[in-house]
Formats: structure tokens, sequence, C-alpha cells
């Protein structure tokens, strides 16, 4: 059939995978500007790097217009105490510091130089073996104040003890701008490249890169590039890399990789078979598999990728199961108990069984 109730599939198709890729993003959110300290919770300083286009309104400094230039800004970002964990409550009309997200100072700053300075001043503010970066990359249908906000809540949530880098690309942030995004992805690799560069030449003892959905495809593509432009010291930094629920067809990801040498390690895909966003992306593109489906999990395997399998937690669950990686308390309690750790993926699946239980290990062990 070429139409569904007097429609084309194809925009049927299209509609419905806008509505569950929502889930990366939601409403356009704005900041909230609080006192400091105003309430029981924590600021996470956020250093920000982005090719929007930047905006005169101060709550939402910048939309989903693209520049050809990156603008740098030091974000506090207020994380409240009251709340589940992996939740976000937007501030409202009447913004409640007591549970909703805000921040409680932005700066901006002038140039790379100065990005880099300011990276390097949280940096030293941490001890000395814990002076770490975590670039985050968004996803589809993300607004700029919506990504900072992610990006506070999984370094405060998870317990990672390290700076925060946030590469902000021109997501459209609407659910009907699918194909928008699609194009901000291939605009925007040179900037997410420049924001690596500036990691790498950061005091961080290691730089860990965590890319989610459509980010993912323009993670692979900037390190594609970071490779075929010789610039492996930057590949060497990177530890470790997590691409969580990438939207990526099978084949592509399969051509990228060949080109990034040497490969960070660990390299790690977070996947899940319940992933209703990632069935109707496949569904679009005519039945093409994506990677973070965990259809081809031998064949990731054998290119030295860790694949954990997210489809038995059950907590944490946005409607299309699509941002569980950062969503999902159990994952958090895992995290902050150390009980796993990017860094020290589990070798061995009857050891960790015997410690977190089967279910646990069989994330970890999918597909052998």
């Amino acid at each position: 059939l070429s139409k569904l109730h007097g429609y084309p599939v194809g925009k049927v198709i299209l509609l419905g995978i806008c509505v569950l890729l929502a889930s990366c993003g939601g409403r356009p959110a704005e900041f909230a500007i609080y006192p400091e300290q105003p309430a029981e919770g924590t600021s996470v300083s956020i250093l920000t790097v982005t090719s929007r286009a930047a905006e005169d309104d101060r709550s939402i400094p910048f939309a989903g217009g693209r520049s050809a230039s990156l603008s740098y800004t030091e974000i506090d970002v207020w994380v409240p105490e009251n709340r589940k964990p992996g939740s976000i409550k937007l501030p409202d009309e009447k913004p409640d510091p007591r549970t909703q997200f805000g921040i409680t100072g932005l700066t901006d700053l002038t140039s790379e130089a100065a990005a880099l300075r300011a990276l390097n001043r949280q940096l030293d503010r941490l001890p000395p073996g814990k002076r770490d970066v975590v670039v985050f990359v968004h996803g589809y249908n993300v607004s700029y104040v919506s990504g900072v906000y992610r990006h506070a809540q999984i370094l405060h949530d998870f317990g990672r003890n390290a700076a925060g880098l946030h590469y902000s690309w021109p997501s459209a942030a609407k659910t009907s701008a699918y194909l928008y995004d699609r194009d901000s992805v291939q605009f925007s690799r040179d900037g997410l490249v420049a924001t690596l560069e500036v990691a790498a030449r950061s005091k961080a003892n290691s730089v860990a890169v965590v890319a989610h959905s459509m980010g993912t495809l323009l993670t692979m593509e900037a390190l594609r590039q970071v490779a075929l432009t010789g610039k492996t010291s930057v590949l060497r930094r990177i530890s470790p890399l997590i691409l969580a629920a990438p939207d990526i067809d099978e084949r592509v990801f399969e051509a990228q990789i060949v080109k990034i040498r040497p490969l960070p390690e660990p390299f790690i895909i977070l996947a899940s078979q319940k992933d209703k966003a990632l069935k109707l992306s496949r569904d679009l593109r005519g039945g093409t598999p994506r990677v973070g489906q965990g259809n081809n999990i031998e064949d990731l395997q054998g290119l030295g990728i860790s694949v954990i399998d997210l489809s038995t937690i059950t907590d944490g669950q946005d409607g299309a199961s699509h941002a569980t990686f950062a969503n999902s308390p159990t994952l958090i309690s895992l995290m902050q108990s150390g009980a796993i750790s990017p860094n020290s993926l589990p070798e061995d699946e009857q050891a960790l069984s015997s410690r977190l239980g089967d279910r646990v290990a069989d994330m970890f062990f999918l597909g052998q």
C-alpha cells in the first residue's frame, strides 16, 4: 500500500520517528537564573562549544540556526537534589530551585584559547588523579539549553568527578525537523573536531566522549576526519568512547570505523533491542538496521568494540526506550557504586554474575 488513511506511508513513518525521537529533547527549555547556592543541590560546571547562531535572549542564548564560527560559554548548572536520579525537571514560569534545573552562572568566552584556559581551571579544581574531561554530544531534537541540562545531569548522577565539555550542534529542537538535524550533523563536523582538539590539548588525564542517537553519527564522522587528517594524538587521548543508542546504518558504521586508527579504547556501544525510535528509523530507511539495535553484536565485537545491552533495564524508560543510558536509576546506581565502570569493563561473565547477578552480567556479554 502506498498510502495509509490518506497519507503517504513514508510521511506516516517519518511522523512516527519524530514523535518517538522527541525523547532526545522535548519541549524547548529556558535557562532559569538562580542565585548562588539557592537550595539543596549542586552547581555543575559545563564548558560549552557550539556551532549554533547566537540569540539576544540570555535565557535561550543559542537556538537552531547555524553559525560558521564557534561560540564558547562557561555555565554553572544547578542540579536540585529533590528529584529521582536520571530525571530532569525543566524550569517553568515560576522556577523553583528546590526541584527544577537552572543556572547559577554564565560567562561568555571570547576565543578558543580562553575556552582552553577555562577547561584547565575546571581540571585544576579536581583531585590530581581524577582530572578527566567528559565530552557530551547530544542527539536529535535537542535545544541548546536541554543539552546543557542533560550533560550536567549525567555528570552529577553518575558521580563522574570530571570537567564537562559540551558540544552543542545546531539541532532545530523540533520534532518536525528530523531532516534539518541530519543536515546539521554534516555541517557540524569541523566544530566537533575543534572541540576534541581543545580537550586533547588540556591538562586532562584522559578524554571521555559520550554521544547519543544522531549525535553518534556526528561523532563518528568527526573521528574519521581526525584520523584522515593525521591527528592521531587526539584519538589516543580518547578513553572511553561511548555511543549510546547509535542511529547509524550498520554498513555506514563499518565504513567509518575502518578509517579511525588508532581506535579509542575502550570503545563501548549501548544498545537496546527495545529501542522503538531506532526501529522506526530503520523502517524509514527501508529496513536498514541501526547499530544501536544490537543486531550485529559479533561483528562489532570482532572490531574490538564492547556492546552493553540495555534491553533488560525496565526503569527510566522514556516511552521509546531511547534515553535509557541517562534515565535509568538502575544503571546510575551501578555506576555510582563502582560496580561497573566504562574504563574497566568486565572480562569474565561468571565472575561478574557472582558479584552482580545474571541479569547485569547479561548486559555486558550480549551475543557471547
